[in-house]
């Protein structure tokens, strides 16, 4: 089997597995919540408010600026609050792990691990030092 070919295969199991599946659910929960949707619109706005604002250099309201930053972070936090968005974070979140895991792994086996026995350490092993990291996170 060529690496093209194993790639594939991989890629064809991550997108049974269930992590990938809530994910994809989750994605599509969040685009048809109408509400959620114009939050997003509004964050937009107020992102384009801003650097409008800012590019303003010396003639910039530090005043407005720190009202849309105001404005921008309770509505990022309501965004996060609601109940589609915080299950696509925790599918997200899933999916992040399946990355670093795998990631770990080809790591091990560039390495030149024993691709047959190989296995990431765990977090106990931790030594805070990146560089020794086998992704912890």
């Amino acid at each position: 089997m060529s690496i093209e070919s194993a790639l594939r295969e991989l890629g064809k199991e991550i997108q049974k597995d269930e992590r990938f599946i809530a994910l994809q659910a989750a994605a599509k929960a969040n685009d048809a919540d109408e509400k959620l949707q114009q939050q997003m619109q509004e964050m937009q706005l107020l992102s384009l408010k801003y650097q409008q604002e800012t590019e303003k250099g010396e003639e910039a309201s530090q005043e407005r600026i720190g009202e849309l930053q105001e404005e921008y972070q309770k509505l990022y936090g309501e965004i996060m609050a609601g109940e589609n968005m915080q299950k696509y974070s925790a599918a997200a979140a899933e999916m992040e792990q399946m990355a670093q895991y795998i990631s770990g792994m080809i790591g091990l086996f560039f390495d030149g691990q024993d691709a047959e026995t190989c296995e990431l350490p765990t977090n106990d092993g931790c030594t805070h030092d990146c560089c020794t990291c086998g992704g912890c996170h």
